[in-house]
């Protein structure tokens, strides 16, 4: 099976959420990432910061490369840890 990237986020640019949207927005949007965070703690699950890379840095192929290898060397680890079983 092959890697395949996945959809998994919903990134915002701050600076977008500033230019495009009305400040009732905003405050509903500041609203839903606080429920969110609420329940995270609440699930006892942390609150986690991302590293964001945008499509037209050169980097970013790259780092799809990096995910892609840790992917496939964590695949391979629990394949071999199942036939230790």
């Amino acid at each position: 099976m092959s890697f395949e990237r996945e959809n998994r986020y919903l990134v915002l640019k701050n600076k977008d959420i500033e230019r495009y949207l009305t400040e009732e927005q905003h405050d509903a949007l500041q609203r839903m990432r606080l429920q969110i965070e609420a329940g995270r703690i609440e699930d006892h699950r942390e609150i986690r910061d991302f590293v964001v890379i945008e499509s037209d840095w050169p980097e970013y192929e790259r780092v799809w490369q990096m995910i892609e290898h840790r992917a496939k060397q964590l695949k391979e680890t629990r394949r071999q840890d199942q036939d230790l079983e």
